[in-house]
């Protein structure tokens, strides 16, 4: 155990001097799956522990898979990953299929109207839904809202937006706007804009005013937004509006959108626009221009966030933690002032100035509840880790208890408590935190607490029942309507109408239903968001969240199999055809020229299209990049993950920077805590506790939470 409860192992060591400054970003990513995976030994399975109390443990062994339609109106076994295809109902009618043909052909209109003369109930709603949802407008704003009527149930997150295209598309009257916008803000700046203007015709100024204010204060918008804004409702903003809008853009550094707005400024508020703008450019002047920013502006909190940034750039780090404390207590984006006050406390942290790190972090205290948790966190990880003050620290991370509602935040607080406690001495205190934590048994930090109490590293929780939830579930049109699109081969419009209804159930029985009918449509990305949806409404579903199936097994090079399922889960939550906003792709997320170099590696031919088509082909190219970095650091996952996320450059300067995580005088869970960057910080947790539950999954042998962050090799 890393801190055996009392007994607290030292902190890093070796820290460099070099500054390396945060990057604020954070993980979207979140999931790891496998095909054909060998069977994996009889597992211990708990239910779900209430907050602070031991887990009850249940030995389940996996049963053989059952096939959908058995899932639908007979048992779900405790062992999900089912091998079987799934097995639709009969083929929809001829008028079905016609009405299919016209959606591929993309006449909406063509498909909504031949639906209406079709027999099954069933049939019509579900081409009409298809219409609607896919059609950007096609379908007449009359239609939309008498479907919604008609089936409430098919309504999906996109219907608003379809509604909004549909009165655009329709040239419709200002009544019309009102009518079916009205009451709610319209989702696109169209529609924002028409719904004002008719607004404005009705003689409604105050509606219009409010929508005008919205728009102006609270979104970005570029040049030409801008304009068209100004022209239809420049006359309903005062000057307020101008200069919050001012401020909003002054606190995200948009410095020529900020220019843009200088015609409605005071000669005052134009004296700081001037300097805040100079600090955003890192000006040669900026201090000046700072100096001479009038006195009436000079209790601004866009004042007080420039001079902060201003000594950070300068290195006057004492001035920049006076400043953001001035400033904290009016802020026009709170959120901001965490994030600039997380990249001083991770540069001072990386140059080993712990007292001003502390600070820092600890200073903030107001703002959003995910910023304050992870402040407080920060302020509490200092002070345990390097202030030797490990009741200071107690104090920032029961504080972090207070708000924390998200799996990742109740542990690490109730970890972190834990360690802060057993160090101060309160060994019952200290349980009683590892044992909240300890109740989420595939959570990173929850991990660390079931080894710092002496339970076995993975213990998987049972599966909601679903006795009560079969008949129900199995008469559900839209089940009905899933098994229709699927029979169809539209299993991409079959997994978007399973992701409406399950954002509506409510009973777990139901939720591990619909899991499981993702499953077998091999729409595990699916499966695991609706496993995170009954996670979070407290009916757990481990088995579905980690599921076997979805990686072609014989084509993961030889590594190890878990640590390939750990990543695939983190990085696609095994969805073949992912691609990331920077251009990763598939189930791996590779970046082009690390497969093409993986694939000259291993003497295979380089096909950008088969990284996303190819799961075969994606899994061994990223398997063996894996291998690779495994090698490289001698079975250190955590280095691994890093380097796979990172780059093997950064994992190295971190090594340089803060030790070697393999080595016995570094705590490796104190080392995973100093990555700079927050997006890799938080993706070799998730990869590492992915990796302890696939490991056991896929019968890779028992090895410890300690063992394992220092190499997975044994």
């Amino acid at each position: 155990m890393f801190t055996a409860l009392g007994s607290p192992k030292g902190a890093l060591i070796g820290l460099s001097s070099a500054a390396l400054i945060v990057a604020i970003t954070y993980s979207l990513h979140a999931a790891t799956y496998s095909l054909h995976a060998a069977p994996a030994p009889q597992m211990a399975l708990v239910q779900p522990a209430p907050v602070g109390a031991p887990s009850p443990t249940v030995e389940v062994a996996e049963a053989a898979p059952a096939a959908i339609d058995q899932l639908i109106t007979g048992a779900v076994s405790d062992a999900p990953s089912p091998t079987t295809q799934f097995m639709p109902g009969p083929l929809g009618s001829s008028g079905f299929a016609a009405a299919l043909d016209l959606l591929k052909d993309k006449k909406y209109a063509d498909a909504y109207a031949a639906a209406r003369s079709l027999e099954s109930d069933v049939e019509r709603r579900t081409i009409q839904w298809a219409a609607i949802n896919y059609g950007n407008g096609a379908i007449a704003p009359a239609s939309i809202k008498a479907f919604e009527a008609d089936a409430p149930d098919f309504v999906g997150t996109t219907f608003r937006t379809r509604l909004e295209q549909a009165l655009l598309k329709a040239d419709a009257t200002g009544a019309d706007i009102i009518k079916y916008l009205g009451g709610a803000m319209p989702n696109t700046l169209d529609a924002q804009l028409a719904l004002a203007s008719a607004y404005v015709a009705d003689g409604q100024t105050k509606r219009a005013a409010g929508i005008a204010r919205e728009i102006w204060v609270g979104q970005f918008l570029d040049q030409a937004s801008e304009t068209r804004v100004l022209d239809r409702l420049g006359e309903l903003l005062t000057p307020a509006d101008h200069w919050n809008r001012a401020m909003h853009l002054m606190m995200h550094d948009r410095a020529t959108a900020t220019e843009r707005l200088f015609k409605f400024m005071s000669p005052a508020q134009q004296s700081l626009a001037v300097a805040r703008n100079a600090v955003s450019r890192n000006a040669k002047d900026a201090k000046k221009l700072l100096d001479a920013v009038d006195a009436s502006m000079q209790t601004n909190a866009v004042y007080y966030f420039s001079r902060a940034q201003r000594a950070v750039q300068f290195e006057l780090w004492d001035d920049a933690i006076a400043f953001f404390d001035k400033g904290k207590a009016s802020d026009p984006d709170a959120a901001e002032w965490w994030y600039e006050r997380q990249k001083l406390t991770r540069l001072l942290l990386g140059q080993g100035d712990y007292k001003r790190a502390y600070k820092a972090a600890a200073g903030f205290n107001d703002g959003p509840e995910g910023r304050v948790v992870e402040a407080q966190f920060h302020a509490g990880y200092i002070a345990l880790s390097f202030l030797n003050d490990a009741k200071g620290a107690a104090k920032h991370f029961a504080r972090m208890t207070e708000f924390a509602t998200l799996p990742d935040s109740v542990t690490q607080a109730n970890y972190w408590l834990g360690r802060a406690l057993s160090k101060a001495g309160d060994a019952a205190g200290a349980k009683a935190a590892f044992d909240v934590a300890a109740g989420y048994p595939t959570v990173y930090y929850g991990l660390l607490a079931r080894s710092e109490l002496g339970l076995k590293p993975v213990e998987l929780r049972a599966m909601p029942p679903v006795q009560d939830s079969e008949t129900v579930f199995g008469n559900r049109e839209m089940v009905q309507a899933i098994k229709l699109l699927v029979a169809s081969k539209e299993t991409d419009k079959a997994a978007t109408l399973l992701r409406n209804l399950a954002q509506g159930l409510k009973s777990g029985g139901e939720l591990a239903l619909a899991a499981r009918l993702a499953q077998s449509i091999d729409a595990h990305h699916l499966a695991i968001s609706i496993a995170d949806i009954a996670d979070r409404r407290g009916a757990p579903m481990d088995l579905f969240s980690f599921p076997k199936d979805g990686l072609p097994s014989n084509q993961i090079a030889s590594t190890d199999k878990a640590a390939v399922y750990a990543v695939a889960r983190q990085e696609s939550r095994f969805q073949v055809n992912a691609i990331s906003s920077a251009g990763a792709r598939g189930l791996m997320q590779l970046m082009p020229g690390t497969a093409k170099d993986t694939a000259k590696k291993i003497g295979l031919d380089y096909s950008p299209a088969k990284l996303t088509s190819d799961p075969a082909y994606n899994t061994q190219l990223g398997s063996t990049y894996l291998g690779d970095q495994l090698s490289r650091y001698d079975g250190s996952l955590l280095l691994a993950a890093a380097a796979y996320n990172a780059g093997p450059g950064n994992a190295n300067k971190w090594i340089t920077a803060f030790g070697d995580p393999r080595a016995d005088e570094v705590d490796p869970v104190v080392w995973v805590e100093m990555i700079p960057f927050a997006e890799t910080r938080k993706y070799v947790q998730r990869v590492f506790g992915n990796y302890l539950v696939y490991r056991a999954r896929l019968g890779g042998g028992e090895i410890s939470v300690e063992d394992a962050m220092h190499s997975i090799n044994g």
